[in-house]
C-alpha cells in the first residue's frame, strides 16, 4: 500500500467524519406560515447560527427552521428543550410585525430560512452566523458578530455591520451604511443612493456609485467607481486608493499620500495663485470647472483618479 494512497484514504476518513458530525449536530426543526397583509416588518435574532431572507409571494410568511448542538452536544442530552423548542418557537406576531426572538437554550444554535413578501422591513441580528438577504424592498438592519453578509437586489435604507466578516452586495438600490470590523466589503449600486462605508482591516470596492461617498480602511485598499453627485472622501491608513470616474466628469479635487504617488488622468485646469497645484505626493484643483469635491487621503499607498 503505498503512501499516496494512505493520503487519499485519511483524507477521504476526516470528510466522512466531517460530514456525518455536521449530520449528527441537526436535531429538530420547525416550520411556520404566517398570513400577513400589506407590507411586513420582520424581526430576527439569533445567538449562533444562519439566517436567510428571500421574497416570495405577497400574503405569507414562511419560516423554516433547523436546530443544531453545539460543540458540547456529546456531554449530555438536549432532548426535552428541542422538543419544546419545536412545539412553542420563538415567533411571536402581531398582525403584519413579526419578531424572531432568541431561543434561550444552552449549546444549541438556530439557523432560519425565511420567505417574506418584497414589501418588507427586515432587522436582523446572529452572534455567529452568516446572513444572505435577497430581493426585498424596504428598510434593512443587519449585524452579525462573526459571519459574512451576501446582499442581491436590495432597494431602501440599508445598514449592515459584521464584527469579523466580509460583506458582498449587488444590485442595491438606496443609501448604504456598511461597517466590518475586520473583513472586505463589496458593494455594486443600480441606483442612486450615498455611501458610507468604513473596515478597520480589509478592503473595499464599490461599483455603480451615484451620490455623495464617505469611505475609511485602516489598512487595506479603497477601489470606487461611479459617479460622483455630492462630495466624496475617502481615506485609508495604509493602502492603494483607485477612483475610475466617468470621462467628462466634473469636479474638485484634493489628493494626497504620505508615502506613494498621486496621479490623475483627467485634467486639472485650475491654477491656485497662478500654478496648477500638482506633485508627486499631491494634487488639488478643479477638472472641467469643478464640481463635487472628491478629497482622497492615504498614509502609504498610491493614489490614482481615471
Amino acid at each position: 500500500m503505498n503512501s499516496r494512497w494512505i493520503t487519499t484514504l485519511q483524507l477521504g476518513l476526516v470528510a466522512l467524519l466531517l460530514t456525518a458530525a455536521s449530520d449528527a449536530s441537526v436535531v429538530g426543526t420547525f416550520d411556520r406560515a404566517l398570513t400577513v397583509a400589506g407590507p411586513v416588518d420582520l424581526a430576527v435574532l439569533t445567538h449562533s447560527g444562519d439566517i436567510t431572507v428571500r421574497s416570495g409571494p405577497a400574503g405569507t410568511v414562511a419560516i423554516h427552521a433547523t436546530i443544531h448542538l453545539g460543540s458540547r452536544w456529546l456531554t449530555g442530552s438536549h432532548d426535552r428543550e428541542v422538543h419544546e423548542l419545536e412545539q412553542n418557537p420563538p415567533i411571536h406576531q402581531n398582525g403584519n410585525s413579526i419578531r424572531i426572538e432568541y431561543a434561550d437554550v444552552r449549546d444549541i444554535s438556530v439557523d432560519y430560512q425565511i420567505t417574506v413578501p418584497t414589501e418588507t422591513t427586515l432587522r436582523s441580528h446572529t452572534g455567529s452566523g452568516n446572513q444572505t438577504v435577497n430581493g426585498l424592498k424596504g428598510q434593512i438592519e443587519l449585524e452579525s458578530g462573526s459571519g459574512d453578509l451576501r446582499l442581491a437586489r436590495l432597494t431602501g435604507e440599508m445598514h449592515f455591520h459584521t464584527g469579523s466578516g466580509n460583506i458582498r452586495a449587488e444590485e442595491l438600490s438606496g443609501p448604504i451604511y456598511g461597517r466590518a470590523g475586520s473583513g472586505d466589503l463589496e458593494f455594486e449600486e443600480t441606483g442612486t443612493g450615498d455611501a458610507d462605508i468604513e473596515t478597520g482591516s480589509g478592503n473595499i470596492h464599490l461599483k455603480g456609485l451615484a451620490g455623495g461617498l464617505r469611505a475609511a480602511a485602516g489598512s487595506g485598499d479603497i477601489t470606487i467607481e461611479g459617479s460622483p453627485k455630492e462630495s466624496w472622501r475617502v481615506h485609508t491608513g495604509s493602502g492603494n486608493v483607485r477612483l475610475h470616474l466617468p470621462p467628462q466628469a466634473a469636479f474638485d479635487v484634493d489628493l494626497s499620500t504620505s508615502s506613494g504617488n498621486a496621479t490623475i488622468d483627467h485634467p486639472v485646469t485650475t491654477t491656485i495663485q497662478g500654478k496648477v497645484q500638482e506633485g508627486h505626493k499631491t494634487v488639488t484643483g478643479k477638472v472641467r470647472g469643478g464640481g463635487p469635491l472628491l478629497s482622497v487621503r492615504t498614509g502609504s499607498g498610491d493614489v490614482h483618479v481615471d
